[in-house]
């Protein structure tokens, strides 16, 4: 991955857009790069002289490029949203072994960012901020390191609300987000539980040149792969070395051969 990110950075380095600005101080710390064909890549929310923009590249056999596309964004530099975290999860929804009086989930945290801050990803190994907010709900090691991200540019804002005391519930949190850091990463432990939690990392806010109005994300249990446990209510045994991240899709959130969601997260625009 690292070496295709560098490919593309040597790409969009060079850009050519028009006759006064070329490409030369791009910065794609604010965008993503998606390949969409053998021989076409396009690259999105690139940065350059106050504007932003999307460019789709074909590359030759020769390895020389040509810019086939480039569009300027028009977007307010800024947007407010509320997401509403709503808990589904209940006996009703899980019934295998649910914790009656004791489920919840711990409080919000995450941050807005741009396409280098990755805080966790599927398949990767957990931090120990996410290890922390996945055993315990503790949010501190996790907000060391999102400080860390913004010290270094990366991220901008620390995103941090309250959980949902019982499940099912509801809680609300309200953030701005900019077109430096258009991206979303925001988490919560499912409690009780070994080390298993809820999110979204690295969702953007921004679609075909736009803010999204509204963005309903349905949530399912990960494994932090950090603590061994099967149950809910299993006790402390430490993975080790540790497991990557994993959705789980057995019990106790498998039901009748379908693994349900657990709730939602639903962005809704509102400046």
């Amino acid at each position: 991955m690292s070496s295709i990110k560098y490919f593309i950075a040597v790409v969009a380095s060079s850009l050519f857009f028009a006759t006064t600005a070329s490409g030369q101080a791009l910065d794609l710390r604010t965008g993503q790069a998606n390949i969409t064909g053998e021989d076409e890549i396009t690259l999105e929310h690139l940065f350059f002289d106050n504007n932003f923009y999307n460019a789709t590249i074909r590359l030759n056999l020769d390895g020389t490029y040509q810019v086939n596309q480039v569009e300027t964004l028009s977007l307010t530099p800024t947007a407010v949203y509320q997401v509403t975290f709503t808990s589904t999860w209940s006996q009703q929804t899980h019934p295998y072994e649910y914790p009656v009086a004791l489920s919840h989930f711990s409080g919000l945290i995450g941050a807005t960012h741009n396409a280098l801050a990755d805080f966790w990803q599927l398949g990767e190994v957990a931090t120990s901020g996410i290890e922390s907010m996945a055993e315990t709900g503790s949010k501190s090691l996790l907000i060391t390191e999102i400080n860390t991200q913004i010290d270094m540019g990366n991220a901008q804002h620390l995103l941090s609300g309250g959980g949902i005391g019982s499940s099912p519930g509801e809680v609300k949190l309200t953030f701005e987000i900019s077109q430096q850091h258009p991206f979303v990463t925001l988490v919560s432990m499912i409690a009780p539980s070994p080390d298993w939690f809820v999110g979204v990392s690295g969702l953007p806010l921004i679609a075909n040149g736009q803010w999204l109005e509204q963005l309903v994300v349905p949530l399912f249990a990960y494994d932090a792969g950090t603590d061994s446990g099967a149950l809910y209510t299993s006790p402390n045994s430490d993975t080790l070395p540790r497991a990557s991240i994993q959705r789980i899709e057995l019990l106790p959130f498998l039901v009748d051969s379908e693994v349900p969601s657990i709730g939602t997260f639903t962005f809704d625009r509102i400046d």
